[in-house]
């Protein structure tokens, strides 16, 4: 799948790793791919844990869930492999072309692309996409990512399949084709424009509005909480057309509930739950494969708008925070050594960007309860009667809300806190409370959640802790880090976004955790999971195929 954007934050999850088979898999002799049959998971897998999807309009998706879901309907315009390069032949644009001043770029699109109407894919499509982003203004999740439009002076149709976006200044043109050009997936401009944004809020998830597709598969049916289903587009142009019948998403939210599903058949494809890890020779006639981390990164993200919670201002306190735990013992205990060391914005696999800091880090940790307690005692907090540090008649406590079946890795994170004097309190909710919880500016009635997020292609991150970002759920704000963000989109080479990386690693506004790995179970005469299921987060089921003898 092109790496788009993961815009919305997923239930914490997890990197180029090799996949790996089992030894409780049952192999088949390699068979040529076969076409018909269902496969029935569910969202999110080789991602996070997972949730139900809400909808399916690229330009408003709240969540993973809805950016996978929709991803299997739309072709993007730029098509960005696992390792950040353009793949051509899958995206929508043939041709980018750079000015000497990286200032303007200009598109041109292939021929062959067509709606499942039959109509040709345009840059009338693209352009409608790029007019709705101004309108939605922050409503988009990734508006001023990549500098669409805040960045755009002008951009013009110069025919059918060709148009030019001039920009304020110039940029880096990576950064702009990998972040700002990739989020403009061309939509289906004659079935939407007359449509107002209320209009594309009250169809969000109305299989009928989505009929017109580019993409490799469409929308059968949808009922809200249970359950969607896709079937092949049969007008597809591009390469790779589905094997699939019909392709089931189950939303079940627990481990147990996944685990039992596997194990009965109603579902033939999903993460294996870490906590379950150990019955996994239970599962018969199943294959393996383990994928990640994904191209993001887990957090523990506080309201820094939340008086409740001023001491998170301190940078002393988050950073104690940091030393405090023991990631290593995160990973053995929470995901039975399934996952990395992680402590910066930006994920150690694949170390493409990674910053001399952060690769140090990664190899030898920063756990340090010494050091945590003297930053603590620096930041004026001493020990109560009760262990938990005190400052001003206040306690250094807080709680964090998790999404359902979580509480393994918060849990070891409590204890490991309150051996420095910090008290973390846990509280389950469902994922879709806690981004309705968490969200607008007016949402300040909370201390922390436990959650991930993923990462633009280039990973500049304005959006999310830039003041004012259209994702900056925290209300964090600082002008140093802003003018380090402001550096990312016009520096070359790769120093800019190493001193953005170290600044956050020295800082901590979100305190980011492990990435763990996806151990994928799927029934042994499931084939294609290799290509299928990227080993950074992206899922493409058109690969998937079931061998004929079981079908």
């Amino acid at each position: 799948m092109a790496l788009r954007y993961r815009i919305a934050r997923a239930v914490l999850g997890g990197g180029l790793y090799a996949l790996a088979a089992s030894a409780h898999a049952t192999h088949a002799p390699i068979l040529d791919p076969v076409h018909g049959g269902t496969v029935v998971t569910v969202p999110g897998v080789g991602l996070s844990p997972p949730a139900a999807v809400n909808g399916f309009n690229p330009l408003l998706i709240s969540s993973a869930f809805d950016q996978q879901a929709a991803g299997l309907l739309y072709q993007p315009l730029v098509w960005v492999t696992r390792r950040f390069h353009i793949n051509k032949t899958l995206s929508i644009a043939r041709r980018i072309t750079v000015s000497p001043g990286h200032r303007i770029f200009t598109v041109t699109l292939w021929r062959h692309w067509r709606w499942s109407d039959g109509a040709p894919v345009t840059t009338a499509d693209v352009a409608y996409t790029y007019h709705m982003i101004q309108r939605l203004g922050p409503q988009f999740a990734n508006y001023g990512v990549g500098g669409i439009p805040t960045d755009v002076t002008s951009f013009q149709v110069l025919g059918p399949y060709r148009l030019r976006i001039t920009l304020k200044s110039p940029v880096n043109p990576h950064w702009f084709i990998l972040n700002g050009l990739a989020l403009l997936t061309p939509l289906p401009a004659a079935a939407w424009r007359h449509v107002s944004i209320t209009g594309l809020y009250d169809h969000l998830a109305d299989p009928r509005f989505f009929r017109i597709v580019d993409g490799p598969f469409r929308l059968v049916s949808f009922v809200a909480g249970r359950y969607v289903t896709f079937g092949p587009n049969h007008r597809f142009t591009g390469p790779d057309k589905p094997y699939l019948h019909r392709l089931v998403m189950r939303f079940l939210h627990n481990p147990e509930s996944i685990f039992f599903g596997l194990k009965t058949g109603k579902i033939q494809i999903a993460d294996l739950p870490h906590k379950l890890f150990p019955g996994r020779r239970t599962l018969r006639g199943f294959r393996e494969r383990t994928v990640g981390p994904v191209w993001g990164f887990n957090y523990l993200g506080f309201d820094y708008a939340n008086p409740a919670i001023a001491f998170v201002h301190d940078a002393r306190v988050r950073v104690a925070m940091m030393h405090a735990i023991r990631q290593r013992l995160l990973i053995r205990v929470q995901y039975y050594g399934q996952g990395v060391r992680d402590y910066g914005p930006i994920p150690p696999r694949p170390p493409t960007y990674l910053s001399p800091l952060a690769r140090r880090l990664e190899r030898t940790g920063a756990y340090d309860p010494r050091l945590a307690r003297r930053l603590l005692r620096a930041a004026g907090w001493h020990r109560g009667a009760d262990g938990i540090r005190e400052k001003g008649g206040h306690r250094l406590a807080f709680t964090a809300l998790l999404p359902p079946g979580q509480v393994r890795g918060p849990t070891l994170i409590k204890d490991m806190l309150a051996k420095v004097g910090i008290d973390m309190r846990l509280r389950e909710k469902p994922f879709n409370e806690i981004v309705a919880m968490t969200q607008g500016p007016d949402a300040t009635k909370w201390d922390a959640i436990y959650l991930a997020w993923g990462l633009s292609v280039y990973p500049s991150a304005r959006n999310i802790f830039g003041c004012g970002g259209a994702n900056n759920f925290y209300h964090y704000c600082s002008r140093r880090m802003d003018a380090l963000l402001d550096a990312v989109p016009t520096a070359s080479g790769k120093r800019a976004i190493y001193r953005y990386e170290d600044y956050f690693i020295k800082t901590q506004p979100l305190l980011v955790l492990p990435g763990q790995r996806h151990v994928i179970e799927a029934r042994a005469d499931i084939h294609g999971l290799k290509r299928a299921y990227s080993s950074i987060g992206g899922f493409e089921p058109q690969y998937l195929w079931i061998g004929r003898r079981n079908r």
